[in-house]
């Protein structure tokens, strides 16, 4: 998710379990430590976009890397505190209680992450699996700001007995947000079916993913042997979807591009969830391979990213395979949509 979500989810947790003793010292060092596994995302990104697609949340994002760094980075803290304290003075915490702060905030991020698309490596680097559960999307503000409120509400109470209750309670209701985002997913997938089925068409695979910065409305991918139908559903109030559909299009071309280093990654990277068309542009031949789980309409092939290859007019590969995106343009029309399409007032069209 984004920094500023994983920096509030670091400090609440590290401040409701460690307020009594670093008080909102734990605030702080949680939110630089929650943040710390995104660090791979400025060296991936000078290794090209193809090899930033394996690094970021890779090794940073696993979940070894919380323990084993947040266990040195703990001791590095505490030793730096001692030094600077000078001998025989008293410092804020123990070396147990530095460590479990820092191992504890790190592992916030890649459990966050886990809960998006994008997902995250959790084994990394003994497997490239990626895990990802589709609950939320990669910002949300009602999240980040049920732990904001939980922030100000520990720090307002800061020389209060009870200073963690606020934070603990966020975190509590930061992980029932969470789940009911899993819930939604399952039953828009379980309606998406339904509707299928009752429409008569059988055979059909359907995933549901999240959109944008809220839970209840999602993009459907109903995938068969022939055809790719998406459509878009709100939990919020079921209607009837409207579904885009495209043929399903293999060819050599396509397979060839999905042969090279930079298909190979793309592909893992989707988990495999991607549509492909060719087509003439001038003499060349172009492959574009779109990736089906982030788009904004109903076609298909109208991804928000994926990956172009040419092929000139002997069938031979041009370069190398390319990244593209299609982002829609953000402004007060297309969210004022997305929020109306998610909380609608009635099943009629417009």
């Amino acid at each position: 998710m984004d920094p500023i979500t994983q920096a509030a989810l670091g400090a609440a947790v590290g401040h409701a379990a460690f307020h009594r003793q670093l008080g909102t010292k734990a605030m702080a060092i949680g939110a630089l430590a929650g943040m710390l596994p995104d660090v791979d995302s400025f060296y991936g990104a000078l290794e090209g976009p193809f090899a930033q697609l394996v690094l970021h949340r890779g090794i940073t994002h696993s979940v070894f890397f919380g323990p084993l760094v947040g266990t040195v980075a703990g001791w590095f803290w505490w030793c730096f505190l001692r030094w600077r304290a000078g001998p025989d003075q008293p410092i804020a915490g123990s070396l147990p209680v530095w460590i479990g702060l820092f191992v504890a905030a790190l592992l916030t991020h890649p459990l966050l992450d886990w809960f998006t698309t994008f997902g995250t490596q959790l084994l990394a680097p003994f497997a490239r699996t990626r895990f990802a559960l589709d609950g939320v999307a990669v910002v949300d503000p009602a999240y980040t700001a049920i732990l904001g409120l939980g922030l100000l509400g520990g720090w307002y109470l800061k020389d209060h007995a009870r200073a963690g209750w606020p934070t603990l309670m966020a975190v509590i209701i930061s992980v029932a947000y969470l789940l009911l985002g899993l819930r939604i997913n399952d039953l828009a997938a379980q309606e998406a079916q339904r509707q299928l089925t009752a429409a008569g068409l059988h055979g059909y695979t359907v995933r549901a993913y999240p959109t944008m910065l809220q839970l209840p409305h999602r993009r459907v991918v109903a995938t068969s042997a022939d055809e790719v139908r998406v459509g878009y559903l709100s939990m919020w109030r079921p209607c009837e979807i409207e579904w885009g559909n495209a043929a399903t299009f293999t060819s050599p071309n396509v397979e060839a591009v999905l042969a090279t280093r930079e298909g190979g990654i793309y592909a893992w990277f989707s988990g495999g969830r991607l549509i492909s068309r060719e087509f003439n542009d001038g003499d060349d031949l172009v492959v574009k391979i779109v990736d089906l789980r982030y788009g904004y309409t109903l076609d298909p092939m109208d991804g928000m990213w994926g990956i172009r290859a040419r092929f000139n007019s002997e069938g031979k590969l041009i370069g190398m395979p390319e990244r593209f995106r299609n982002r829609p343009v953000v402004n007060g029309e297309t969210l004022g949509k997305l929020f109306a399409d998610a909380f609608p007032k009635s099943c009629e069209r417009s």
